[in-house]
């Protein structure tokens, strides 16, 4: 028999009709609700209903109070501290430990403690001997104990800090009441202690019959108090649910309040809801969090939609991955708890639109393009969004300008001039830009829930702020928001029914299903977010951890009892301060209770599948693609890097030359390695360049060598050109600084050489290769210098580390991802282009060069001579090389080089970088 409806039994055949004359009072709405369900369904005839209150709601409507708004409480708690203290602390400073006093005055007042005691500067142990004999002998040695440890000389920083802290409390608390009472409000504590110590409140009650207090456990003691007055008034009456055997177990600290309870507040009529019935119980291990809601999933196929089932969430993150898997044959799904602002996109956005600020430059790239990538900024503005993110990047600008985005309601708002915005402005912007956000088609109902939460926040937030700077602010509102729950309390009492821990109050479910329940998270860890240190609170009976492990253990004991099945599911991971334990409670069942229980782990194992591989055929499209690109083009090119590409794998060559799918690109606030390169290329042609088709001394070259200031100009240039920065510094002077000395450095090893005829620099070479299928392919290169001495000489400035090694030409086309052989065939390539070119011709031998700058002064170059024989042989393979790439026959197919796929950037696409 379920606790409720026994309840609502008892009283109907006791009270028939006249029922409407009296009042409930429950622990919370819900069970409130599920009363009025049984009782509905026992009425014959309609009646008019009893009332119902949440005990927190009957409290508040008793009292000459409203509830005052904990963010104008914290506003009005900083003001008072900072005129009593005399501290200079900001707002945002305040912020956290002021919710901290605002919990531990809440817990003074709830609990009737005195606060002149409780917040005493006690100066002399004989103080506590003297002035504290109200307490028991355990209180008062509680209380000895924590300040005989204070009180000693010597005192440290820690202790000081705490006593300035400490000596504050109590007028902060007498004028913090004060100020609240003079505007009719006060915290729900105050409200609580004001009924309590005023039981004349209490005649507004008279208007009941009788007024039944029903599933009750931890009362503080204004709740005792009032009760009390009732009794005495002989109004009141008292049911509570305390059937289980494991609640009533002695050991169990789930009956820590059932003998002061059932002593001082029976019950009139004896009521049965028992179960005599154990639970069938599985326990289920999951290696994952979100998992854990597949589990829920599968189990409820197992279930009727017409039994009464409830999921128990102590950790409320799951809720949004539950309602997406809970399975289509539970159409109802009723949800009754609060979920935290702080885990929604929602609250992401705007720490983004918070966090932006406008600078003379525009906005900084790191804070403009998270906003662009955001799911709600390309849900709305996608084509505005996607341009202003591709510019940006492709651009490289480390700012972007507030015109960029000019032209979309969305982002014209966010990107609206932030410059100095003082809080109401950003107010008003958050406001606006939530306002365009719910007003999308797409936003479905719990988003809009969401909004409307937080636009209401942030409007009352508004209304009682005082004078700040928009950065503070934005820390504050953060702050504020991030503890912001969203409440959803859903009406339907059939169907799947998902709540929080608390929740669960009365209520009673034939199969119940708890995700989480992992130690530390259900019963929660231990919570010291208090002033008052842990021997006080004791000793002036204030709640503490055991307090709390109380409540935790009566809720769970008492929510699976009337249960025909329990499922118990917790996460088996360990990692960080996840260390993957089951709760107590678990354990409980199984070692002390030694209940029949079914165990299971569900582990996920990630196995190394073979996935179909990617082959591209060359179909007459792919064809297309191509001779536009590199035959009938003569713009477009086949170069070295991308036949080395083919060589290597011929799917990066199509995925990169010939469908042109981009790269990933970021932006760089320093030199990358290519815009390292770019600044030493430009620096030597522009040193170079006034001795251009001369002959160049070693005197001439060391003169360069040694002017620093000259280099260094050059290097600045480049900097502007390549990474648009005026004034070099920070990381960017190093590398700058390294730039100078490999400058220098290879001058110097020049000027070993000279002289020589400088020829060219940065020189763009093209040529074509006849293929056999009748038509001539486009090659191009880019040669940084020609010099000649002896022979003509191709240099090529390498900004890395490597070595030139040509073992056989043949060895240039297999493909192992050795560097050197790609700086061979890009050599090679660029001789066999500038043998037919008009200006250089060179019968016999060449040389090639690369300049491997960081080993240069210690290695030299690793320069070879090739002979016209190399060279033809090497072009006879470079011919058959694309004769396969326009081989209509041969398809495009990845790499079988796992060494080839680690890095490269198409790895996602083909699989093979998970090898």
């Amino acid at each position: 028999m379920k606790f409720l409806r026994e309840v609502a039994r008892c009283f109907y055949e006791r009270d028939g009709e006249k029922i409407g004359e009296l009042c409930f009072v429950f622990p919370n709405r819900r069970s409130g609700l599920f009363f009025q369900k049984y009782l509905g369904e026992m009425v014959e005839k309609p009646l008019f209903s009893p009332a119902i209150f949440t005990i927190k709601d009957l409290i508040l409507s008793l009292s000459r109070l409203r509830e005052a708004d904990t963010t104008e409480s914290l506003f009005l708690l900083y003001s008072l501290y900072l005129d009593i203290s005399g501290s200079q602390e900001s707002f945002d400073e305040f912020v956290y430990w002021g919710e901290i006093i605002l919990n531990d005055f809440n817990d003074t007042d709830k609990f009737l403690a005195d606060p002149k005691k409780l917040f005493a500067n006690i100066k002399d142990l004989k103080e506590i001997e003297s002035d504290y004999s109200f307490l028991s002998e355990d209180q008062l040695s509680a209380v000895k104990s924590f300040w005989e440890g204070f009180l000693p000389e010597g005192d440290s920083d820690s202790k000081q800090k705490f006593k300035m802290v400490w000596e504050v409390l109590y007028p902060l608390y007498l004028r913090f009441r004060e100020e609240l009472q003079s505007r009719s409000c006060g915290y729900q504590g105050m409200i609580y202690r004001e009924v309590a110590e005023n039981p004349k409140l209490l005649d507004s009650l008279s208007e009941y019959r009788q007024i039944v207090f029903v599933g009750m456990n931890a009362l503080n003691e204004c709740e005792k108090s009032i009760l009390r007055s009732l009794k005495n008034r002989g109004v009141a009456d008292f049911y509570w649910d305390y059937f289980s055997p494991m609640v009533q177990d002695p050991q169990n600290r789930a009956s820590q309040f059932i003998n002061y309870n059932l002593s001082n507040f029976p019950s009139s009529i004896e009521i049965d809801a028992y179960n005599h019935q154990t639970p069938q119980i599985e326990i289920i291990g999951v290696a994952s969090s979100v998992i854990q809601t597949k589990i829920v999933s599968q189990i409820l196929d197992r279930c009727s939609p017409g039994m009464e089932s409830a999921v128990i969430l102590p950790d409320e993150r799951l809720l949004m991955p539950l309602l997406h898997s809970i399975p289509e044959n539970f159409p109802d799904v009723n949800v009754t708890m609060g979920y935290p602002l702080r885990g929604t996109p929602l609250l992401s956005l705007i720490e983004l639109v918070v966090s932006l600020k406008e600078e003379s430059r525009g906005y900084y790239h790191k804070r403009a393009l998270p906003i662009l990538r955001h799911s709600y900024v390309k849900l709305i503005s996608p084509i505005k969004a996607k341009a202003i993110y591709k510019r940006v990047v492709q651009e490289n600008l480390i700012y972007a300008g507030s015109e960029l985005f000019e032209g979309d309601e969305l982002l014209e708002r966010i990107f609206s001039h932030s410059e100095d915005m003082d809080s109401s402005a950003l107010c008003d912007k958050i406001v606006d830009v939530l306002s365009i956000v719910s007003t999308h088609k797409e936003i479905d109902k719990i988003e809009r829930e969401f909004i409307y939460h937080l636009h209401a926040t942030v409007t009352r937030i508004k209304g009682i702020l005082i004078p700040m700077s928009s950065q503070t602010f934005g820390r504050l509102l953060m702050q504020l928001i991030g503890g912001v729950t969203i409440p959803f309390r859903g009406e339907p009492l059939s169907g799947l029914q998902v709540m929080g821990v608390l929740e669960t109050r009365s209520l009673d479910f034939e199969n119940i299903i708890y995700c989480s329940l992992n130690e530390g998270i259900f019963p929660p860890s231990s919570s010291s977010n208090s002033f008052i240190p842990y021997n006080l609170r004791r000793g002036f009976s204030l709640p503490v951890k055991e307090y709390d492990d109380a409540i935790s253990s009566y809720l769970f004991y008492r929510s699976i009892y009337r249960a025909k099945r329990a499922y118990l599911i917790y996460d088996t991971r360990t990692e960080g301060l996840n260390i993957g334990e089951a709760s107590r409670f678990i354990l409980q069942l199984k070692y002390h209770y030694k209940l029949p229980i079914k165990e299971s782990t569900v582990s996920f194992r990630v196995t190394s599948t073979k996935r179909e591989e990617i082959v591209i055929e060359k179909s007459p499209k792919v064809m297309e693609m191509m001779m536009e690109r590199f035959v009938n083009d003569e713009r477009s090119a086949l170069s070295a890097s991308a036949l080395n590409k083919y060589i290597e794998c011929p799917l990066s060559f199509y995925f990169s030359n010939v469908e042109g799918v981009e790269e990933e690109i970021e932006i760089s606030e320093e030199v990358e390695a290519n815009e390292f390169g770019s600044i030493f290329h430009d620096t030597m042609q522009k040193l170079y360049s006034p001795h251009l088709k001369q002959q160049v001394s070693d005197t001439t070259i060391e003169n360069m060598a040694r002017n620093i200031a000259l280099i260094e100009k050059y290097v600045d240039e480049g900097f502007l050109k390549h990474k648009n920065i005026k004034q070099v510094k920070g990381y960017n002077l190093l590398i700058k600084r390294i730039i100078v000395k490999y400058v220098q450095q290879t001058l110097l090893y020049d000027s070993k050489s000279a002289p020589f005829l400088y020829l060219a620099s940065e020189r763009r070479v093209r040529s074509v290769l006849p293929v056999k299928w009748g038509y001539n392919v486009n090659l191009k290169g880019f040669i940084d210098r020609l010099d000649k001495k002896d022979i003509l000489r191709i240099v090529d400035y390498k900004t890395g580390q490597g070595e030139l090694k040509l073992k056989s030409i043949d060895t240039l086309f297999e493909g192992n991802g050795d560097s050197s052989d790609k700086v061979a065939f890009q050599m090679m390539l660029y001789a066999l282009m500038l043998k037919g070119d008009k200006e250089f011709v060179f019968d016999g031998e060449v040389k090639i060069a690369p300049y491997f700058i960081r080993s240069l002064v210690k290695k030299g170059s690793s320069e070879m001579s090739i002979n016209a024989e190399q060279i033809e042989s090497f072009k006879e393979r470079v011919v058959t090389l694309i004769e396969e790439i326009f081989d209509p026959s041969v398809p495009f197919t990845g790499s079988e080089n796992e060494k080839v796929c680690k890095w490269c950037p198409y790895s996602s696409i083909c699989f093979n970088g998970s090898r």
